[in-house]
């Protein structure tokens, strides 16, 4: 990859339905050669996916993250992982290494939703579940690829997620049918939208920017970091006696460095999670001794994750 292929992705992560066109123009390049590239991207698997994020607080629901210890039942865990695929609520699945052997986030409307759907893991994959644990998401900061790309340090939040009580905005069939026909398809056009929805282009073109106004928060490409030279690490924080001074100056730190991708404040068993892209051992061990040493006063404890395959992400939870 080279530069120009880097600023492509930092484009299409900004907004993946930007015209081509347009990025070629920003980019000083010709029009198709931008899109001979973005082709290319696909094609290497660079580009896994265009997805459509949106803020589920603000439909009434709550984010949960459940992290599963499991035995070695290669049968259950092919079931397990198809049930969770399958399940509307769980809008993002991976498998991971280290303490736990999957991470999924959850989406549900209150606590009792979240208590059926742990009820029936529990009973139906009790010989697989070892261990679990949960916690609430109580924000994200999600931060601009260009940051670890072109090391830009300028305007680098990319969107602020809340999992929170706010006033939930109504949605209508047409909403749904439009945010379920962009939400594994973010950059198709306002044409094949209609098309796909059987609505006319106008009621598209409106409802969509009322969408984008009110609900949907980006729409950005899913990278593949690993082809990108990268390993993804979840950074797992137990803090003490942090005041909001303390948080809001690692949330800064966070957005300074490069190497991370987007920062968690959680209710749970960890408060914190930082995942970042990491290139060997030795960058994961500098990472971790730069944290240290500015935050080993608030950190009582810390576990590292590595995120080895993403298996789904949707945050269309309907």
């Amino acid at each position: 990859m080279d530069q120009i292929d880097k600023k492509i992705l930092c484009e299409l992560d900004l907004n993946c339905r930007t015209p081509v066109t347009k990025i070629a123009k920003k980019l000083r390049i010709n029009r198709n050669v931008a899109d001979y590239r973005i082709k290319n991207l696909q094609n290497e698997g660079i580009i896994s996916n265009y997805i459509t994020a949106i803020n589920l607080g603000k439909l009434g629901y709550k984010t949960y993250k459940i992290y599963f210890k499991i035995r070695r039942e290669p049968n259950l865990e092919k079931e397990f992982i198809s049930y969770l695929k399958e399940a509307k609520e769980i809008i993002q699945l991976v498998k991971t290494e280290g303490s736990a052997d999957y991470s999924i986030s959850i989406a549900t409307k209150n606590i009792l939703e979240l208590d059926k759907f742990l009820m029936y893991v529990k009973s139906n994959f009790r010989n697989l579940i070892k261990d679990y644990f949960v916690s609430i998401v109580v924000y994200s900061r999600i931060f601009k690829l260009d940051k670890l790309l072109l090391d830009n340090k300028q305007n680098v939040l990319k969107s602020y997620k809340y999992s929170g009580d706010g006033q939930e905005i109504p949605l209508d069939d047409i909403d749904i049918k439009i945010l379920k026909s962009i939400s594994q398809n973010a950059n198709i056009s306002i044409v094949d939208v209609a098309n796909k929805t059987k609505l006319s282009l106008d009621i598209v073109k409106y409802r969509l920017k009322k969408l984008e106004s009110e609900l949907i928060t980006n729409y950005r490409i899913i990278p593949d970091l690993n082809k990108l030279g990268y390993f993804h690490y979840a950074i797992m924080l137990q803090i003490k006696q942090a005041k909001e001074a303390d948080e809001n100056k690692l949330v800064s730190w966070c957005s300074l460095n490069k190497k991370v991708l987007y920062c968690t404040k959680r209710i749970g068993y960890f408060d914190f999670i930082i995942n970042v892209a990491i290139k060997d051992i030795n960058d994961l061990n500098n990472f971790l001794s730069e944290l240290k040493l500015e935050f080993d006063y608030i950190i009582d404890s810390y576990d590292t994750m590595l995120y080895s395959q993403i298996l789904k992400l949707n945050y269309i939870p309907f």
